[in-house]
């Protein structure tokens, strides 16, 4: 069984020059050989398989780690370029303020509600848990889950009807 340094030693030029065209940065492409080295060091299991395997792997987990940084460059740059572009304008300004202002209320009116619609409300939508995973944790039905959802929207909805009215008569 060859160690992780012959392999180190024997691929990491071609490795680095296999990244460099995803990543554009000889930096970069060297940052990422060495993370896939990390990743079979901490995999004994492939050592133990031959160079053919070991090989292999390394170049997957090169190409997946360049094309993971290169989707997120892409990403990044087009935020950039909107930013760069977009400058603020008063409508932004307000829509910002709106949403602020709108995520303000709804967590107000959020601990207002009694506690069992409250903990389901946070549970599913601020946690993201799904009906079953929530009877589960609280001991309860998933229907119960669904009739204090089904609650807590309806009292959410007669508040903010409310306060809907009050901001478009005053």
């Amino acid at each position: 069984m060859l160690s992780t340094e012959y392999y180190f030693n024997k691929y990491f030029l071609q490795l680095s020059v296999f990244a460099f065209p995803w990543v554009g940065s000889e930096e970069v492409a060297k940052d990422i050989v060495q993370d896939a080295f990390i990743v079979l060091m901490g995999r004994q299991d492939l050592l133990e398989k031959g160079e053919h395997v070991i090989k292999s792997f390394l170049y997957s987990s090169v190409k997946n780690l360049a094309m993971n940084i290169r989707r997120r460059n892409i990403v990044f740059d087009r935020v950039r370029n909107q930013i760069n572009n977009d400058e603020p304008d008063d409508y932004d300004i307000l829509d910002n303020l709106i949403n602020a202002e709108l995520i303000g209320t709804l967590h107000r009116e959020l601990n207002e509600l009694p506690e069992g619609c409250q903990r389901i409300c946070r549970l599913i939508y601020i946690d993201g848990l799904k009906y079953d995973e929530v009877a589960q944790e609280l001991n309860v039905s998933v229907n119960t889950v669904k009739t204090q959802r089904m609650r807590a929207i309806n009292l959410l909805k007669r508040k903010f009807l409310y306060i809907l009215l009050a901001i478009f008569i005053i």
